[in-house]
């Protein structure tokens, strides 16, 4: 039997993700010119330092890694190896 953790779901989780309001007023000079990075607007968007860039919280990469304090490991999920003494 082999343990597999489940995937990240989202940029929310992983650890590169930072949607603080001060953050992104700093990553996107004259963004305060409309207003503030506290809009409902925005939802949870923020930027992800690992690829510098705005991100949406719901999207996903391969270079995500979990960030436990927003949370914590998946529970490890069975998976099943296939052998000869076992036939579904």
């Amino acid at each position: 039997m082999i343990l597999k953790l489940s995937a990240i779901a989202s940029c929310r989780e992983c650890v590169h993700f930072d949607n603080a309001a001060a953050t992104l007023e700093m990553a996107l000079p004259g963004l305060t010119s409309f207003g503030s990075a506290h809009a409902a607007v925005r939802a949870d968007d923020g930027i992800c330092a690992f690829h510098a860039r705005y991100v949406a919280a719901s999207s996903n990469c391969s270079s995500a890694q979990r960030n436990p304090a927003v949370s914590p490991p998946a529970a490890l999920i069975p998976e099943r190896s296939p052998s000869a003494e076992y036939d579904p």
